[in-house]
């Protein structure tokens, strides 16, 4: 779990269409079996897709060159690059620890099995940031083949769109589901109480540490919100669940700068939404 409270600033709602140009612009969210990517262009229509890599090779670095090298329309000439990578790894930490040197003591200090690469990117909106272990050699595959791309840990998106999302809130859980992972912040009095991302068994298991984390952060269940985001059948399944404990818990609404994405936003995974919203 990542927790720390006094340091979060604000920042208004950002539009994004500096991020198209003629070329486009590319987001990839790059998970442990497959890359999620979204293409949106100029003239608002976007392409979106689901690559997979090959587990067989027993090399994730490997298998991801492969599926990068196989699909050579994410080497065309963006305008902007945003990806985002998964890490078991990861802390939150103050950006003047980061602006000091000290990101890598505090991840040794956290982690006894530092064996990638090191990556840290602020959190917009705040003054914090979130560091990551990745595997060995994706870091520097990824900057020499997507040269001037914003690379993050993919908890870095949400905690941004929630930090500006939730402003207004007294409180407000946010949580994003897909099959076998899930996501989890919380936003008090317009300041990042918690972040999470991991991996879980049933659905149960979700509800059992949402509701852990509803308390430890004292959230109100007669006035507090719950918004869920991912996969429909999911989410619809866990809101039952927690409304025997929390009166609010709803589907996100799809902000409205999502809309500039094109026809086909209410499609778009929220979590390359969120990349792009950067």
């Amino acid at each position: 779990m990542l927790n720390w409270r006094d340091f979060v600033t604000f920042a208004p709602i950002m539009d994004i269409t500096h991020h198209t140009s003629q070329q486009g612009s590319l987001m990839l969210d790059i998970g442990e079996e497959h890359i999620d990517y979204l293409i949106a262009s100029s003239d608002q229509e976007s392409k979106r897709g689901e690559i997979a890599l090959d587990q067989n090779l027993g090399d994730y670095r490997q298998a991801l060159e492969n599926a990068v090298y196989d699909n050579t329309f994410l080497l065309d000439d963006y305008a902007h690059t945003t990806i985002a990578v998964h890490a078991h790894h990861f802390t939150l930490l103050p950006q003047q620890l980061v602006d000091d040197g000290l990101t890598e003591k505090v991840m040794n200090a956290s982690f006894t099995s530092m064996e990638g690469d090191l990556l840290t990117y602020p959190i917009a909106g705040t003054d914090a940031a979130i560091a990551c272990d990745v595997p060995q050699g994706v870091v520097g595959f990824l900057r020499r083949t997507f040269v001037g791309a914003k690379i993050m840990h993919n908890l870095v998106p949400l905690c941004a769109y929630c930090v500006k999302a939730y402003a207004e809130e007294t409180a407000c859980m946010h949580i994003s589901l897909n099959e076998h992972l899930a996501h989890i912040v919380v936003i008090k009095k317009g300041k990042l109480q918690m972040a999470n991302t991991f991996t879980y068994r049933a659905l149960e298991d979700v509800a059992y540490y949402a509701l852990n984390m509803w308390k430890t952060c004292k959230l109100e269940n007669k006035r507090d919100k719950v918004m869920l985001t991912g996969d429909n059948t999911l989410r619809s399944t866990l809101a039952e669940q927690l409304r025997e404990w929390i009166s609010f818990v709803m589907p996100e609404v799809l902000p409205a700068q999502a809309l500039q994405l094109g026809r086909d936003a209410l499609s778009i995974p929220f979590n390359l939404i969120t990349i792009a919203l950067l």
